[in-house]
């Protein structure tokens, strides 16, 4: 009638256009387990298959290829009819990952198989039907610096994400903008600015997300993409929402303009957009560094557990691919059959890193289902491990060795040190990045700089600690050089504050967390010297802390070592409580550095602007480094994600007792790991990120049985050599079997932030090819490979990942 003539019109006046894209955000695990997400997946995707039959304009998006599996395992038919859905065009697989991961505690590898996984699967179930565009990611709960290189490095031109859009503190600024990452790499970034992947499609919802666009953007592009449907819980769109879009799209006056539309097809219009913009007046806008998420800073600690087991298989599975690709006898058959072995293992790793099972913040039923398939896991890899270790070592020359022992160095720089053996403390001379050597456990030699022990203090020549009756490090310096302890202070305090967020129990670390505290400053209930060297000082320190808890904390210094290793056994009974480890310094900086995936981000010591304030707690990997010309402390981890750093203190965020929604979440034993390295004030040239992967990524051993150990064959195994020139220094991120069978892939970064060239000798290989981060060939400037010397000549760009394939 009357009142629709004033509505209705032939298009909207607003300047912006909503493409509106049926979505059901359904988590792959939260407020129910695996098995409910499984019959989620099914009613959902039978309704919007019902729906299409109705409307032929609708348009749904999908974003984890393994509730496809889930579907073309539990219901072939309803997969059938999404197949053909696919090749209608009608319905989008898009999003590249295998699921929507947690992107701060995974390693920058885990990320690259998260697409290799979701991506692989995609193409051999629906062939060319659909064109990977954007990695989409609503829901996860921060970015580190590194994804815009993984992102396009995996052929991939587009993110989409809503989560920071939930940032406490500060409006983040932008809409579509250029995010650039660590090693300069841009990908084209889209925050919905709708703010709500669940969205009901309500005119309020297209009136707050075209206000957004202006806001934020001032024009610089149009159009935006709006998700809607029921989620979390799934359903998805309901036939209700589809009518009300179809009626918007015929033009509402003082509403954008909207169209049914797919999320990639949205990337060719905000691609065009933007380019554009890049060149106007005032240009599209660029975001240089992570997208950190001001909320859900407890997800770095809550179920610390799974964390350490996330860590453990992503390094061992890395070691294992390592092995069976680099073995003395390996072929393109034995290579497959790796892959082969290992494909359920990742795919459960991959699984467990979704973004409501890895962060903590599931219900207990999640928990005993990732315990199990960690059970599975770890039975895989420890059978596979000694395998490749069995065939290492038989390819290495035992004549004359008593009690022949195979140690295997994962890491991508050559280290050797003191490593233990069913008790036996053997020391180990340097052993070649990637490569494995025999050493007689029936011989040992006499080792330079041996360890000293006191009641309370350590030295090894290299290293000197003191520790107090409490058990804290009173003093910590290089041999002849300062103590990195502040004065009247001291290293590895540990403060239990309490902690109950206001809103997100296990999500949450709220800003005010650290008024309350209570800090463990009383003499230790037990103190005793536990090994006494010469290969390995050991003190150990016992307390009763909080109401019901015990914390056991071992420090061991190593012969010839650079480091003082701290082992904690917690039995954690607390409520509502978070446990740290703090240690104030004596160094002035005004910002500290951390490890991330691939790289390293330096962030604020102070707290100057709102932004900073903001950074109470935040993601890393492996070490944080604070540091003065002269005069510098590095705190190493293993598979601890939350830390800190505020004026000249450092910190680690260690185990967490929130009730919601597990009651149980972290109590119980825990066994944690990390370590303190002073230096003389340059991280790079004290080589603390080497330290740091040599204590993340140990040395491995296995002592030979008869019959195992051969006479005659090689010195050392060694599946690869490189050099580098320049300012670069570089970190093997995975040697691997070729998801297609066809060859090896060979990954490395550099991790200085330096330019160089890196000469990688790899015998046995005929070919090399640059690839992408997906094993397609690229062209890659500078690149050369000398067949006659089996050697790749790789220019690096600062924090640049390359990617070759070999073949034999």
């Amino acid at each position: 009638g009357e009142l629709d003539a004033l509505l209705l019109g032939d298009a909207s006046d607003t300047g912006t256009t909503c493409v509106a894209v049926g979505h059901a955000h359904i988590d792959t695990a939260w407020l129910w387990p695996l098995a409910e997400t499984r019959r989620k997946c099914l009613r959902t995707f039978a309704t919007v298959d019902r729906i299409m039959e109705r409307w032929p304009d609708f348009r749904f998006l999908c974003s984890q290829a393994q509730q496809y599996q889930w579907i073309r395992e539990d219901s072939p038919e309803l997969f059938e009819r999404i197949v053909a859905r696919v090749r209608e065009g009608r319905w989008e697989p898009g999003g590249a990952m295998w699921i929507e991961p947690d992107c701060n505690a995974p390693s920058g590898e885990s990320l690259i198989r998260q697409i290799l996984h979701g991506c692989g699967w995609w193409d051999e179930a629906f062939g060319d039907a659909i064109e990977h565009r954007h990695v989409y990611l609503p829901d996860t709960f921060g970015f580190p610096a590194s994804l815009p290189q993984i992102i396009r490095g995996a052929g991939i031109d587009t993110f989409i994400t809503n989560k920071i859009s939930w940032c406490e503190r500060n409006r983040f600024p932008h809409v579509t903008f250029d995010w650039v990452g660590i090693d300069g790499t841009a990908v084209l970034t889209h925050l919905t600015p709708g703010h709500n992947y669940n969205s009901s499609i309500l005119p309020a919802d297209l009136h707050f997300g075209q206000r957004n666009l202006a806001e934020l953007d001032a024009g610089a592009t149009t159009t935006w993409l709006q998700p809607y449907g029921f989620g979390d819980g799934g359903g998805g769109p309901t036939v209700e929402q589809v009518e009300r879009v179809a009626t918007m799209a015929e033009g509402v006056q003082g509403l954008p303009a909207v169209r049914f539309g797919r999320a990639d097809e949205f990337c060719d219009t905000l691609h065009a957009e933007a380019s554009l913009a890049r060149h106007a007046p005032r240009p599209l806008a660029r975001w240089d560094g992570e997208l950190y998420l001001e909320l859900h800073r407890g997800t770095y600690t809550s179920h610390q557990w799974l964390k350490q087991a996330n860590h453990r298989a992503e390094s061992t599975l890395r070691a294992i691919e390592l092995l069976g690709c680099g073995a003395p006898d390996a072929t393109p058959r034995s290579i497959a059959g790796l892959r082969e072995r290992l494909d359920e293992s990742w795919k459960l790793v991959l699984l467990n890193q979704f973004h409501d099972i890895l962060p903590g913040s599931s219900i207990p039923e999640v928990y005993d289902d990732a315990r199990t398939q960690y059970a599975t896991i770890e039975a895989t890899c420890a059978e596979e491990l000694d395998r490749g270790l069995v065939a290492w070592g038989g390819a290495l020359d035992a004549d004359g060795f008593d009690d022949p022992v195979v140690i295997f160095n994962p890491a991508g720089t050559p280290r050797g040190g003191v490593v233990d053996i069913a008790g036996e403390l053997l020391p180990v001379d340097p052993v070649p990045a990637g490569g494995a050597v025999l050493v007689d456990a029936a011989h040992l030699r006499v080792v330079s700089d041996p360890v000293v022990v006191e009641s309370h203090a350590m030295r090894n020549g290299r290293v000197e600690v003191v520790f107090d009756e409490v058990g804290r490090v009173i003093e910590l310096r290089r041999s002849g050089g300062d103590s990195v302890v502040a004065p009247e202070a001291a290293l590895n305090v540990f403060r239990l504050y309490e902690d109950r967020p206001r809103r997100w129990e296990a999500w949450d670390l709220d800003r005010d967390y650290h008024e309350k505290v209570v800090e463990i400053d009383t003499p230790a209930a037990r103190h005793a010297v536990v090994e006494s060297g010469p290969l390995r000082g050991a003190i150990e320190f016992e307390h009763a802390i909080g109401r019901s808890s015990r914390l056991v904390v071992r420090y061991h210094l190593d012969a010839g070592g650079d480091r003082v290793d701290i082992d904690l056994l917690v039995d954690w009974r607390e409520d509502r409580t978070i446990l740290r480890a703090e240690f104030p310094t004596a160094i002035r900086a005004r910002a500290a550095t951390f490890g991330i995936q691939f790289g390293e981000l330096e962030r604020a010591t102070h707290r100057n602007t709102s932004w900073e304030e903001a950074r109470f707690e935040v993601p890393g990997r492996r070490w944080m480094d604070l540091s003065q010309p002269g005069l510098g402390l590095a705190v190493l981890d293993h598979g601890i994600v939350g830390r800190s750093a505020r004026e000249h203190t450092l910190g680690l965020s260690l185990l967490r007792a929130p009730h919601f929604p597990d009651p149980g979440c972290d109590r119980g034993e825990h066994r944690l790991r990390y370590a303190l390295m002073p230096h003389d004030g340059d991280r790079r040239l004290a080589g603390v990120d080497a330290e740091a992967e040599a204590f993340a990524e140990p040395l491995l051993v296995r002592r030979l049985a008869d019959g195992e150990a051969s006479r005659g064959g090689a010195a050392v195994v060694r599946p690869f050599e490189i050099e580098v020139d320049g300012a670069a220094a570089v970190e093997v991120a995975a040697f691997k079997p070729a998801e297609d069978g066809d060859g090896t892939v060979l990954r490395i970064v550099e991790k200085h932030g330096g330019s160089g060239t890196a000469r990688v000798r790899v015998p046995g290989r005929t070919t090399a090819t640059p690839v992408d981060l997906r094993e397609r060939p690229i062209d890659l400037e500078g690149f050369a490979w000398d067949a006659a010397g089996e050697t790749a000549h790789i220019p690096l760009r600062p924090f640049g990942i390359v990617s070759l394939r070999l073949k034999a």
